[in-house]
């Protein structure tokens, strides 16, 4: 854990953000102050691009543990199976923005990002689904009953481009479905092009319930 990175959490918390940070354990996490007084331990740590087993582990092995556990710089993408092992202790995970949402509802360590948290509800529960693997922090594999496995990538943009597809290639490689996370906008004609072209398809989210069915 890189002292450096702790250091630029603490001096980016607003001060009307409804916490502060109140010095570091031993273990070197910062401690969060919420409106209640009640001090909460958050790991800090700086791994890019992608945050694996290895970089949150340490954090995770002290036998004091934190309640969440926060990457620098926040665009890295994280693994599935370090999202697991950060659920496990339990602790949440995110951005400094994710903190605040979690120290909002009271619940840090079993803070879950909402957006995700419906994807997972809704694609893992699905009648033709028989399991529900994260591979990324915005990447599922749909095991289904009837038929091959579906690789899904969720993404965030209000018209879904050919730009936005060919990105989350590039950062999460092969997968079947772009799934447009907003309800709002659209697919534009080209994203589904650029889709295509790399043997996958994308979709709205109202689309892809069907598609599992298949």
């Amino acid at each position: 854990m890189t002292g450096g990175v702790t250091d630029w959490v603490e001096a980016h918390i607003d001060e009307n953000a409804g916490f502060k940070a109140a010095g570091r354990s031993a273990e070197n996490f910062l401690l969060i102050e919420d409106d209640k007084k009640c001090v909460h331990p958050v790991a800090v740590i700086g791994a890019k691009p992608m945050v694996q087993v290895a970089d949150v582990a340490p954090a995770l092995a002290h036998a004091i543990k934190p309640e969440f556990v926060i990457n620098i710089p926040s665009k890295s993408i994280w693994t599935g199976s370090a999202i697991d092992l950060v659920h496990a202790v339990p602790a949440g995970f995110g951005s400094l923005g994710d903190l605040g949402k979690a120290v909002r509802l009271g619940d840090l360590a079993g803070y879950r990002n909402k957006e995700f948290g419906f994807f997972e509800r809704a694609i893992g529960q699905h009648s033709n689904v028989q399991q529900f693997t994260r591979l990324y922090d915005l990447v599922f594999i749909a095991h289904r009953k009837r038929g091959p496995d579906l690789t899904i990538a969720l993404i965030e943009a209000y018209n879904l481009s050919a730009e936005d597809v060919r990105h989350a290639r590039t950062q999460y490689g092969a997968f079947d479905i772009a799934l447009k996370m907003s309800s709002y906008g659209s697919v534009t004609s080209a994203a589904q092009e650029a889709a295509r072209s790399m043997g996958a398809e994308a979709m709205m989210f109202r689309d892809i319930m069907g598609h599992l069915g298949r």
